[in-house]
């Protein structure tokens, strides 16, 4: 086991290294030096040898001991299934467009192929810029032996031609179309799409470059349209005449053009690394060797795209070389006749999306209709059709395919024969978890210490009201009411109260639920009825740097403070320059500058009413309109009304208005159900989305959770020193009100899954909710009888709701991305996420141990040992059950990935961080079976170490890492400086109560609680 358990630390530690890795260099790079290294297979195969080692060694074929037998076949099925998805499993993608049929693959693999008219050789392939020498063969070439290798790898490359007089004819151009502007390096024979027009360097294009000397001339099959740099001049030129390509000049037809920045009789390429990361192409660097003379070849590719071939001339002989995917030929073709989209109402985002298809086989005379959408496959002979993506103009599908049936299959026993296993060592009485509910009944009967003090009163100050200094009147109640139950259309494509909208403004702009008093609703409405008088509030959240520049000494600004004297806006060059760069190449104070743009941006908009789509279209399925609007297809009043309808409530609060507040308020609802009946919601919905919106559930409790478990965990540590005993009847009290908070919180989870109409674990704020909510289960579960763990539970979910409600994570309630409308979201994620309540709460009790030793002193060693007993065997059971879910989740994530995807595991850090998770623990769980480690004091810190791979997992992946999960992510940039007192705190506690232990216990604790 001591072998085992290294073999598991070196998984584990390889694996997470593997995600930085990539973040680094790529997932190439990672998959070069770990993933699908050898001896990283070697390891899994080492392991899987031991499983099989130990089936006969201890007998766990036994009736005794059947159910850590499936562990182990389980274990070995898993690595079987892995390894014959690896060597025989394939994946790819078909791309098809409507009223067009394939039968072709382009596999996911990479391949280097060379042929010349002796051979050909065409290897797979996996490079990157840290490990490039990959390629190593001899061909034959006349019957001369060749070598060639690689010796460089450049990904995002660019081609630069240089003039050589040695080269081939080269045209460095520049091509602008809808999908913007790119450079492009033409040699003879190579063609673009403009649309329907072929550009190309050649005979045979729509429109041809051809040379003549060392000059460049054009001939177009259409008109062009011909204009100098600067557009002074203009001339059209007609279809079929053949005229000189002038340098630096537009050539133009529809909304295309295309510039010759260059021309180059003779060049050769240059390969250079484009940093902006905006190239779509790489380039393996080969050397090419006849034994005495030394060439150097630049072949450009990359996965997922069939590679185009380069041609080398070896004396008399010409080599010609391809990067890329290969093509793989289906038994049967794929005929597109419709790609449907769905978008949310008025959204740009998509809801769903799906390809309708005819298979055809005509070797089996099999012709049959299909659809394919996400999370619903095409299944046939073998393979396995995704929905993967779509083209641009909607008007063709692509879609992933994968064919392992044995690897997927046989995996999938081992994910079945494990969660038996786990279920029959939760049952089985001579399992190990039975065996701690036993110790546990046993250590009961002894008195415990425990419990008494009362309730915290939590006072506040008052401060000066900015509001009502700036001479902003009050609102009546009413209107506020009403306003906030307006429905409105948000930036989503949800459909929403406008309750949820003011929220959301007021938290982007102050970073705030509340302010100065007010509601969200007063604030937003107020903002757009006295605009004037709001543009001097400081209420716009600010970074001290950006304060610093605009002259503002806290950390609010009004709107004013942006503009100097003369109205010019302060920050303008920075926001600009901002702006100018790719998003991964801005600086977090240009983000920052970025992000007070916004909020600035968001208050002008809230101020002339733009923000305020309340309107719906006269036709089903279109964007709503905002307040002052111009739309079309109403009738003409109801037109002028959509424009005028903020006006007109501004001018209602006069007092000699004809027209009441809520008049208007009352006319827009009426609005609503004219034109949006069949979209909105229902009244219920609302009505419950307004309350949630009101109580805000979940930041209500954590104070509560927070001051009830710290309350109960000081009056522990108070009476292990006085050894004094809690009375029953104030235990029962805290049990009644931490337990009434929880069903509090259920309350809260319920409301918002009724409202948003998904599961509420969905993103990262929803996932912290319901983590604490797990751990606060865990907590009633195995605290019913310690108040001590109950204490803990309540305290750690406290602080996670605390989190959950910082200013860099986002509450907004979202519309869901199309690869979460599954069943597996709900599966997946509440089994994982629930897993992490459990494994925190051992974290958390393997905390309380270490503070127990750092106060043990020889007077009250024997009542903390008694509490370290209990709190360490609760502590394994706590892993246990955490272990089993993170495990069950981990393979139901796979699952997932392969009904929406097309593969169970793809080394993605997300799912890499869980199963290192999944390892650290299983070796937590088998500490007690190596001798070294069996101790209760090494035991409780491996519990406080390993829950950082749980915080790498949770909140590290989906901050500092990249990977598909990004609907999960939030919104840092750098670890707060909060974190590392914490971290230095605990090595210090650590380091204390390590001495205490030695001195107290080491000497006569046999360290065995198995």
């Amino acid at each position: 086991m001591s072998v085992v358990g290294f073999l598991l630390i070196i998984l584990a530690f390889s694996m997470g290294i593997a995600t930085f890795i990539e973040t680094a260099w790529g997932i190439n790079a990672a998959k070069v030096l770990i993933y699908n290294a050898h001896w990283f297979e070697l390891l899994f195969l080492v392991l899987a040898v031991s499983m099989v080692i130990n089936l006969f060694r201890f007998r766990l074929f036994k009736k005794g001991k059947l159910y850590i037998g499936l562990f182990h076949f389980a274990f070995i099925f898993i690595v079987a299934g892995a390894a014959i998805t690896r060597y025989f499993g394939f994946e790819g993608v078909v791309h098809i467009r409507e009223e067009q049929s394939t039968n072709a693959i382009i596999s996911s693999d990479t391949y280097l192929t060379v042929k010349t008219d002796d051979s050909e050789v065409s290897k797979k392939v996996l490079f990157s810029e840290v490990v490039s020498k990959k390629f190593d063969e001899t061909i034959s070439v006349n019957g001369q032996s060749v070598r060639i290798k690689s010796v460089g790898y450049i990904t995002n490359a660019v081609r630069t031609p240089v003039e050589h007089e040695s080269g081939n004819p080269m045209i460095d151009l520049v091509v602008s179309t809808d999908g913007g502007m790119q450079s492009v390096t033409f040699s003879e024979g190579d063609a673009i799409y403009l649309d329907d027009i072929i550009l190309g360097f050649g005979e045979g294009s729509d429109i041809q470059l051809t040379q003549e000397g060392d000059s460049l001339y054009v001939q177009s099959d259409i008109e062009l349209e011909i204009r100098t740099m600067g557009g002074e001049t203009t001339e059209l030129k007609e279809a079929g005449i053949r005229y000189k390509a002038e340098e630096m000049t537009l050539y133009g037809f529809g909304d295309n053009f295309f510039l010759v920045r260059q021309f180059y009789p003779h060049a050769l390429i240059r390969v250079s690394k484009d940093t902006s990361g905006a190239s779509s192409e790489d380039a393996v660097i080969l050397q090419v060797s006849d034994g005495q003379k030394t060439s150097t070849v630049n072949v450009f590719g990359s996965g997922g795209v069939v590679g185009r071939p380069t041609n080398f001339q070896l004396g008399d002989s010409e080599i010609q070389f391809s990067y890329g995917s290969n093509i793989i030929e289906l038994p049967f073709q794929l005929h597109l006749n419709d790609f449907q989209l769905e978008r949310y109402l008025g959204s740009n985002s998509p809801s769903s999306y799906a390809s309708e298809l005819t298979l055809v086989d005509d070797e089996k005379r099999v012709s049959r209709d299909v659809r394919v959408f996400m999370n619903n496959t095409l299944k046939y002979r073998g393979y396995r059709f995704y929905q993967s993506s779509y083209d641009q103009d909607e008007m063709g599908t692509v879609l992933s395919v994968n064919k392992d049936y044995w690897g997927t299959l046989i995996t999938y026993i081992g994910y079945f024969l494990m969660t038996l296993g786990m279920i029959l060592a939760l049952l089985t009485r001579e399992s190990y978890f039975q065996k701690l509910i036993r110790r546990l009944k046993k250590q009961t009967r002894v008195k415990v210490a425990t419990i008494l003090f009362l309730l915290l009163g939590i006072s506040g100050t008052v401060s000066a009201n900015e509001v009502s200094q700036a001479g902003i009147p009050a609102l009546d109640k009413q209107l506020v009411t009403e306003f906030s139950e307006l429905w409105v259309h948000g930036r989503d494509g949800r459909v929403e109260p406008m309750s949820t909208l003011s929220s959301e403004i007021l938290r982007k702009v102050s970073r705030k639920s509340s302010f100065e008093g007010l509601s969200p609703d007063e604030v937003v409405l107020s903002m757009s009825l006295y605009s004037r008088l709001w543009q001097s509030v400081p209420m716009v959240k600010l970074d001290d740097h950006i304060a610093e520049q605009i002259g503002v000494d806290a950390n609010f600004a009004s709107v004013l403070d942006f503009f100097d004297g003369e109205g010019q806006y302060k920050i303008q060059t920075e926001v600009q320059a901002a702006y100018s760069k790719t998003p991964a190449l801005r600086t977090q104070l240009e983000k920052d500058y970025l992000t007070a743009d916004e909020r600035l941006n968001i208050c002008f908009m809230v101020y002339e009413g733009s923000y305020f789509t309340v309107f719906p279209p006269s036709s089903e399925g279109g964007a709503w309109y905002a307040t002052g609007s111009t739309p079309e297809g109403y009738l003409a009043e109801d037109s002028l009304f959509v424009n005028s309808s903020l006006d007109l409530l501004k001018q209602s609060m006069g007092q000699d208005a004809q027209l009441q507040p809520l008049e208007i308020i009352s006319a827009i609802s009426v609005f609503q159900q004219k034109y949006g009946a069949e979209v909105l919601p229902g009244e219920s919905k609302k009505s419950f989305e307004i309350i949630y919106n009101k109580i805000k559930p979940f930041k209500l409790i954590f104070p509560v959770y927070l001051g009830l478990g710290f309350i109960l965990l000081v009056i522990l540590f108070v009476n292990i020193f006085r050894l004094k005993q809690m009375r029953s009847s104030l235990k029962r009290v805290f049990s009644i009100l931490i337990t009434a908070t929880f069903l509090f919180h259920t309350g809260g989870l319920i409301l918002r899954w009724y409202v948003s109409g998904h599961a509420p674990w969905s993103n990262g704020y929803e996932s912290m909710v319901y983590v604490a909510w797990a751990a606060m289960l865990s907590g009633i579960i195995f605290g019913r009888k310690y108040p001590m763990v109950l204490g803990t539970a309540a305290f750690l979910s406290g602080l996670t709701l605390f989190v959950a409600h910082l200013n860099w994570v986002n509450p907004e309630i979202t519309n869901l991305v199309p690869v979460l409308k599954s069943y597996w979201l709900l599966l997946h994620v509440a089994i994982i996420t629930a897993s992490y309540g459990f494994i925190g709460l051992s974290a958390v009790l393997g905390l309380l141990v270490m503070i127990l030793y750092a106060m043990m002193k020889e007077h009250n060693r024997k009542m903390i040992n008694h509490f370290v007993d209990q709190l360490t065997t609760i502590s394994e059971m706590s892993v246990i059950l955490g272990l089993y879910m993170l495990t069950v989740g981990t393979f139901l994530g796979g699952i997932w990935a392969n009904e929406s995807w097309g593969r169970y595991w793809g080394w993605d850090p997300k799912e890499t961080w869980a199963l290192v998770t999944v390892v650290v623990y299983a070796f937590i769980a088998h500490m007690r079976m190596i001798p070294s480690l069996k101790d209760k004091f090494s035991y409780n810190l491996a519990t406080v170490i390993g829950f950082t791979s749980v915080i790498m997992t949770y909140f590290g992946v989906n901050y500092f890492l990249s990977g598909l999960h990004s609907y999960g992510s939030g919104s840092i940039d750098s670890v707060p400086w909060g974190v590392y007192v914490v971290v230095l705190a605990v090595i210090a506690l650590i380091l204390y109560s390590n001495s205490k232990y030695k001195k107290f216990e080491l000497a006569e604790d046999t360290g065995d609680f198995d």
